[in-house]
């Protein structure tokens, strides 16, 4: 079944056919942001800017996790990792990030047992291995991953494991489109709602963001046929001037969701303000533990004060995470910023708008 789709929605002949009836609608001007990373890179490997109208732009948001993640958040990783009493696990993307003034890798590099996981439960295991030591994983992610997070904590409260804790980074995308819509400068048309995202909030996610501000949005799959048939639904509602909130990832997306994996997040995580980078503090866009499972919560356990960090200077990350820019107007792409020595989370996560534009564009 899995390669039935891959060939249909790889399909030539009708990319070609979507293609042919976005442009006889002949809409004009129209910025449609994707709002998941996955879909940048997508856009990016089939070279889908290519071959859309000129008056259809596809800008970036802040749907890569990892790029979305405050500097202090990352310097308290770093900062976990620099104590000999720890084991640092965290998910590949997060390794070269740079911090304040290092990263994970080269933190690895000087001797830090920094350990890459596939899986927050391979964490859970890594402390049931090691109790002697204490084993912090880094929480980065929407609520794609957060289920998954707030599973192996109930997991680590049925079997005891008092050496595992999280630092919770995680955020929800919802209020981050709000955010958007409300910052200056900001022109959006039309949105490209996430897939992975989508598979846990379902259609029913959206619906009082679309609510305030009737805007087009479509959730889309990651194939070539599937982004440019959200792009064609966009297209139709702005002719048509009717915004609608439409699924176009049936395959994958209930309008319900799964209620299951929000049921478990919302019985360990709760809502709070949290910082994105370069957009600042969204209200209510972020999940921390509930009290009943505050002994998880690394920073408190620890008493880890997050200090404030700058970004780094002339980096353009939270420009292009709003769509305000795209990496080539950031002055330090692809010279003082490149793969190997990166001065921003978009050059180096695997998400990430800058990494996109220096692999497929350059």
């Amino acid at each position: 079944m899995s390669l039935k789709y891959i060939r249909e929605y790889r399909d030539g002949t009708l990319a070609k056919g979507l293609l042919g009836e976005i442009e006889r609608l002949g809409v004009k001007d129209c910025n449609f942001m994707e709002v998941c990373g996955t879909h940048t890179m997508s856009i990016f490997r089939y070279g889908i800017k290519n071959v859309l109208p000129d008056s259809i732009r596809l800008m970036t948001g802040p749907g890569c996790p990892v790029c979305v993640t405050a500097q202090k958040d990352i310097d308290a990783f770093i900062t976990f990792a620099r104590d000999k009493e720890f084991i640092v696990s965290t998910f590949g993307d997060l390794m070269k990030v740079p911090g304040s003034s290092s990263s994970l890798q080269r933190e690895k590099s000087q001797g830090a047992d920094v350990r890459i996981v596939y899986s927050v439960f391979d964490s859970l295991n890594i402390a049931y291995e090691n109790p002697e030591k204490q084993v912090v994983f880094c929480a980065v992610g929407f609520e794609t991953t957060t289920p998954t997070v707030a599973a192996t904590i109930l997991a680590a409260l049925e079997k005891k494991c008092a050496n595992f804790s999280i630092y919770s980074a995680h955020k929800l995308t919802p209020p981050a489109l709000a955010a958007l819509m409300e910052t200056d400068g900001v022109k959006i048309d039309g949105f490209i709602l996430p897939g992975h995202v989508s598979v846990i909030t379902g259609t029913q996610g959206y619906a009082d963001v679309f609510e305030k501000y009737g805007i087009p949005s479509v959730i889309a799959g990651f194939e070539p046929v599937d982004i440019l048939k959200a792009v064609l639904m966009l297209s139709k509602q702005v002719k048509a001037g009717r915004p609608v909130l439409e699924n176009a990832y049936e395959r994958a997306v209930l309008p319900e969701g799964n209620i299951r994996a929000r049921q478990v997040m919302d019985q360990v995580f709760t809502v709070e303000n949290s910082v994105w980078r370069g957009i600042g503090e969204i209200p209510d866009s972020g999940m921390v533990l509930k009290d009943e499972y505050r002994a998880f919560d690394a920073a408190e356990k620890f008493g880890m004060e997050v200090k404030e960090a700058k970004e780094p200077a002339g980096c353009a990350c939270g420009a292009i995470l709003m769509g305000l820019q795209t990496p080539e107007e950031c002055r330090l792409y692809n010279t003082a910023c490149t793969p190997e020595h990166p001065v921003g989370p978009c050059m180096v996560s695997s998400e990430g708008a800058c990494a996109a534009y220096y692999k497929y564009k350059r």
